[in-house]
């Protein structure tokens, strides 16, 4: 069994012979691995199942999660009779927390950033253009960029003025190496046809071989960003 890593071009510097290899668990003894993999699990469930509870119902559903691991659910099984919620979690929730398999370790989202270094803004800066650093934009960029390195598409929802379309193309425009990715941006409005949304796309795009387009640069990957993909 592999884990991979959420960025495959970090792991590749690190010598990595796979693209996005973390580590081989077979190395590993079996209660790292047990621990690595439980944890995985908890992570993924967090930010797959769980994330579509909106802000109000998070704090209650993150008891139920816990009963549910814990095995106190009438009709629900404990995991294999062990516990597979880390020490990490008993403070906050579940969302408050991310995991780095490499390091078998969980650590709050705001410690990926430097408090002393961020939102220092340049003095002629468009104030519709600054993104300030919250929990929130933390998680869901790092959720976001490693979606986009292992090629899973999201579908990013939330009510309206909310900023969804800031966090994502904060990740689009200013983390992603513009080297390597090429960004295809479509804003959807009521009178959007499929037409155009097509030659948009073929616009941006080259043709390699019959049926077959790419971005025009060999070795780039393509990233479509469709905004408001409720108006058609």
């Amino acid at each position: 069994m592999k884990v991979f890593n959420p960025d495959p071009e970090k792991a590749a510097k690190k010598g990595a012979k796979e693209e996005g290899l973390l580590s081989d668990l077979s190395a590993l003894d079996k209660k790292t691995v047990l621990q690595i993999v439980d944890s995985a699990f908890v992570f993924s469930c967090c930010w797959s199942l769980c994330v579509t509870v909106n802000t109000q119902f998070r704090r209650p559903f993150d008891l139920f999660f816990r009963k549910v691991c814990n095995g106190e659910i009438d009709g629900i099984l404990k995991f294999n009779n062990r516990k597979i919620l880390p020490e990490a979690l008993n403070k906050g929730t579940i969302y408050d927390y991310v995991f780095f398999p490499d390091k078998n370790e969980w650590k709050p989202w705001l410690s990926l950033v430097d408090k002393d270094s961020i939102d220092k803004f340049a003095k002629d800066a468009v104030v519709q253009d600054i993104v300030v650093t919250t929990i929130d934009t933390i998680r869901y960029s790092y959720i976001q960029e490693h979606c986009i390195y292992n090629e899973i598409p999201t579908l990013f929802v939330g009510p309206t003025g909310t900023g969804k379309s800031v966090y994502i193309n904060n990740v689009l425009l200013n983390t992603l190496p513009k080297e390597k990715f090429n960004i295809i941006q479509i804003g959807f409005s009521a009178q959007t046809g499929s037409n155009q949304v097509q030659g948009i796309i073929d616009q941006k795009s080259d043709k390699r071989r019959a049926g077959i387009f790419g971005p025009k640069m060999f070795g780039m990957k393509a990233v479509i960003f469709v905004d408001d993909l409720n108006m058609p």
